[in-house]
């Protein structure tokens, strides 16, 4: 086992190995037990510590640093009349919605769409 990241909260830990178990790279908190019972005890421990196999540990690194291809964000949007990036829009209708969710407590759901800023379609 290699200790690839140490952290002092245990959110922080979990939130790690949760990104790199969705990638494929099983990893371990060795302190996780410790800390949950007695936070003030990270610390004293040199906080969480995050580990992998160590077969692991490169591509590892490379997901904790955003250079995995499974890592990456949602390609940007173009739009296919013109090509400008996407922005993304609500409408007019959204403020109704709010107002009415607001007076009679009714949750209501808003789908937003992509509009273009150069051509004013929406997609």
């Amino acid at each position: 086992m290699v200790t690839i990241r140490t952290c002092y909260s245990l959110p922080e830990a979990q939130v790690i190995q949760s990104r790199l178990e969705g990638s494929g790279i099983e990893a371990f908190l060795p302190d996780e037990l410790t800390v949950q019972n007695d936070w003030l005890l990270s610390n004293a421990i040199g906080g969480v510590r995050v580990q992998v196999l160590e077969e692991d540990a490169e591509r590892a690194a490379e997901v904790l640093d955003g250079k995995s291809p499974g890592n990456e964000q949602e390609a940007a949007k173009t739009c296919p009349h013109c090509g400008a990036l996407l922005k993304e829009s609500y409408g007019f209708w959204l403020y109704p919605k709010v107002l009415l969710a607001l007076l009679f407590l009714i949750p209501i759901r808003s789908k937003p769409t992509w509009r273009c800023p150069k051509c004013g379609r929406n997609s």
